[in-house]
């Protein structure tokens, strides 16, 4: 049985893995489920045992892609004086991440391009916002900000990232200093209990 798993485990990463590298280098629309059948060596039953459509593969891609960002960034808080600071040093590491251009592409290109922008947007939901509130969430009942709603405080500090994120693309490290001052100020500004 492990072996079973192993061999399915496997079939599923050549296939995302091959996926992935032609739809980066020929866009989502070009690129054909019998082009990424060829290029991983499998057949159409392989394909459609783990995933229903090309779209599938994507939202698959997408959300390794969100996730594996999320925990390379989240390894720069660990050891972090408090929830706050720990936040507030993950969120500055995942700027690093995507910088990567494989990364950028996939969670502001092709996963948003393929899946629409709902779809792309409840998987970050899934992924990074649900961090984000796990993080608040421990901020407050260690004492250290004192939110009515961690959740609607996560969607906007979620926003202040996505457009980090932009400016961090377009610019480089030219607005990095600019983007660690404004988040800061924003996690400073949180309200502290009384």
């Amino acid at each position: 049985m492990a072996l079973q798993t192993e061999r399915r485990e496997k079939t599923r990463t050549a296939l995302l893995k091959q996926a992935k590298r032609l739809m980066l280098r020929h866009g989502y629309e070009a690129t054909t489920t019998q082009m990424i059948l060829e290029a991983a060596g499998l057949s159409k039953g392989a394909l459609y045992h783990h995933f229903d459509s090309k779209a599938d593969m994507v939202e698959a891609i997408f959300e390794d892609t969100s996730r594996n960002a999320i925990a390379a960034a989240s390894r720069h808080a660990a050891g972090a004086r408090s929830p706050l600071v720990a936040l507030q040093k993950s969120a500055l590491a995942w700027l690093d991440q995507i910088k990567q251009p494989v990364t950028a592409q996939v969670l502001f290109n092709l996963g948003p391009q393929a899946l629409g922008w709902q779809r792309a947007k409840s998987i970050e939901e899934a992924t990074s916002l649900a961090v984000m509130t796990s993080a608040l969430e421990a901020a407050v009942d260690a004492g250290e900000i004192a939110l009515e709603s961690p959740t609607v405080t996560a969607r906007l500090l979620n926003a202040l990232m996505a457009e980090a994120a932009y400016l961090h693309l377009e610019f480089g490290d030219s607005t990095r200093k600019e983007v660690e001052r404004s988040l800061a100020a924003f996690l400073d500004a949180l309200p502290r209990p009384k």
